[in-house]
């Protein structure tokens, strides 16, 4: 008798920290800038337990000392208690994750004729709320709770109300959110990119999870042709800056560009490496800054 084949599992590096409720945000961002896109979290007595798997070849010593020294000289305090980092042998976190997300408002009633509303656990009810998106997080990032997805999505909603059949472009997509909320606005074109396979992967499963034809999903902007009267971008500072002089040129004359995913302390970098376009509308919120900017 043939003896059963056993898979190990796969082993893999988790981040562990405890912090104030108040952080939260902040430390998913800091994380985020560190390429970890997918966090656990689970509210405690006194605080938030979060975790958060590593990418192969993370940096664990340079990032701590990176974080510390952020929190000397920028935050004023500590924000990540306890860090912590340890060896998994299975990945049944991300579905103890999934388990603990709940349906929220992506955008309120006064913006779009909402409130539209993000349900991420990846089901579909037999009635379809038109004002709703369905998604599965899985490993990409973006499930819309963050403070800057709300915030393009609210910049981009605005933005289209003015020119509803806009042509978009979702610079670094994740999930697809961004670009779902484009085309259900009425976006006779939208071009989703991300270089991370795995959020191609998921995007394309929640476009067809919501019906949503006619969006083209590229995992390399070089693929992509034309230029745009509307771009949105949530994906950090140094992308954002290594990738002005790409974006200047995908933007047509007098198009719109959203950019967030920064910092409040990063948001004069950010002015310096688009100094070229015309400064619409920025806004600061819990700790992050977006930019409406224009090419004139």
């Amino acid at each position: 008798m043939p003896r059963k084949k056993f898979s190990a599992p796969r082993r893999f590096q988790q981040l562990e920290a405890e912090l104030s409720p108040r952080d939260l945000d902040l430390a998913i961002g800091l994380l985020y800038q560190w390429g970890i896109a997918t966090t656990q979290t689970r509210r405690r007595r006194g605080g938030v337990q979060l975790s958060a798997e590593l990418p192969k070849g993370f940096r664990y010593a340079a990032f701590r000392r990176s974080v510390q020294r952020w929190e000397r000289t920028e935050g004023g305090r500590r924000v990540f208690r306890k860090l912590r980092r340890r060896l998994i042998r299975d990945r049944s976190w991300i579905e103890k994750y999934q388990r603990y997300l709940r349906p929220f408002t992506l955008l309120p009633a006064a913006i779009a004729g909402g409130p539209w509303v993000v349900d991420p656990r990846g089901t579909i009810p037999k009635r379809r709320d038109p004002k709703a998106l369905y998604i599965e997080a899985g490993l990409a990032f973006g499930t819309g709770t963050h403070t800057t997805t709300r915030l393009a999505a609210e910049f981009l909603a605005e933005a289209m109300a003015k020119s509803p059949a806009a042509s978009v472009l979702d610079l670094g997509c994740g999930t697809g959110i961004l670009a779902m909320v484009a085309r259900k606005l009425g976006a006779k074109r939208v071009v989703a990119v991300d270089n991370d396979p795995e959020a191609l992967r998921v995007a394309r499963e929640n476009f067809r999870r919501n019906g949503l034809r006619g969006i083209a999903l590229h995992a390399e902007l070089e693929e992509v042709s034309g230029r745009f009267p509307l771009i949105v971008s949530n994906i950090g500072l140094n992308v954002l800056v290594e990738l002005q002089a790409a974006l200047s040129r995908r933007l047509a004359p007098g198009g719109l560009l959203i950019l967030t995913g920064l910092l409040y302390k990063d948001r004069k970098a950010l002015r310096r490496a688009y100094r070229g376009l015309k400064l619409v509308r920025a806004e600061n919120r819990l700790g992050w800054s977006a930019f409406l900017l224009r090419k004139d």
